[in-house]
């Protein structure tokens, strides 16, 4: 198959290669009609742009990383898949490329095949970073070399960062109360790693419902550490072997599927005998039997909210000033609770 060139590209629109090169790297002094036709040319014939060259040339690469933090259960879960897909969408409209690396709060490793090594020696413009801790060498390297970035999740240490949050707290809250409200006295949490600032805010939004409700605190249990179904599986079924709580609340749709199993298996039935309730409505919890009951995070606005600010702070760099957005969870109703 022939190698197009950008010589070979000029040619067969009968235009300059300079020409080409100003559609190419998205300069506005060219016709629209010439635009089309050589954008047209372009992609019939397969033509490649060398990145690296225009990057030179343009001092930007038009990629931007995104760190998830690595765990022993799989660093990617179904919400990481659901965010980072909207992610990728608002990011290539706007004309950047997404590059997923795994990553640790506790140190950056700075080798050939991190993310950070990209960012560092000019291969990648900015970055995107999940699961936060409240101690989280990311931010601090990122930080301390005005590498443009922002944050899925809250930053309590520098006041210059930016970031898209949900309000954990009230998504905590709002699922407690629910689950009260319902009539529910005896409501375990699941949640995955406690250094995390989203689970740390979950539960201090559960907590607060039982004393505002004022049920007896012996009556509520936060079980950290639930990382996957896997994880959520075996932590019910030791519960269930010793005394069925009222209800289970579960910081996670997709881990909600391993407490479903325990329960069935035992021969429970939802929401008769145990309510429960995830948050994140994945697009697949509404078919699980019964549907499940969730908080929605505003997923799609929050990753466009995201992409948007990271953009901002890229394209100007003097004028630009942090931003901190906090979306409201959203209380979806089925037929799990």
């Amino acid at each position: 198959m022939k190698e197009y060139t950008i010589k070979d590209i000029a040619k067969i629109a009968n235009v300059s290669p300079r020409t080409v090169s100003r559609v190419v790297n998205e300069e506005k002094k060219v016709k629209k009609e010439t635009r089309d036709k050589i954008l047209k040319i372009i992609k019939s014939t397969g033509y490649q742009v060398n990145l690296i060259a225009r990057s030179l040339r343009k001092k930007t690469t038009g990629i931007l990383m995104v760190f998830v933090e690595k765990n022993a259960a799989n660093y990617i879960g179904n919400f990481h898949n659901v965010f980072i897909r909207f992610l990728d969408s608002e990011a290539n409209r706007l004309g950047y490329k997404l590059i997923v690396s795994k990553s640790s709060a506790s140190k950056v490793e700075e080798n050939k095949y991190d993310g950070f090594y990209l960012l560092k020696n000019g291969f990648a413009d900015g970055a995107i970073i999940f699961d936060t801790r409240e101690t989280d060498r990311r931010i601090d390297y990122l930080v301390e070399r005005d590498i443009p970035f922002v944050i899925v999740g809250r930053d309590n240490v520098y006041e210059s960062t930016s970031f898209v949050n949900l309000d954990n707290i009230k998504a905590g809250y709002l699922g407690a109360e629910h689950l009260i409200e319902r009539g529910n006295k005896s409501i375990r949490f699941f949640l995955g790693d406690e250094n995390f600032t989203v689970n740390q805010d979950r539960a201090k939004g559960f907590i607060q419902a039982f004393n505002d409700y004022h049920i007896k605190s012996e009556l509520r249990h936060i079980d950290y550490g639930i990382m996957n179904p896997g994880f959520a599986y075996e932590k019910m079924k030791n519960i269930l072997e010793a005394e069925a709580p009222d209800a289970l609340f579960v910081s996670g749709d997709q881990r909600a599927i391993g407490a479903y199993h325990a329960i069935q298996e035992r021969g429970l039935k939802i929401p008769q005998d145990i309510a429960v309730l995830g948050i994140d409505n994945i697009p697949l919890s509404e078919y699980y039997y019964p549907a499940l009951t969730t908080i929605s995070q505003s997923v799609r606005k929050m990753a466009e909210g995201a992409i948007k600010i990271l953009n901002q702070h890229l394209k100007n760099p003097e004028s630009y000033t942090h931003q901190r957005i906090i979306f409201q969870p959203k209380l979806i109703i089925r037929n799990s609770t």
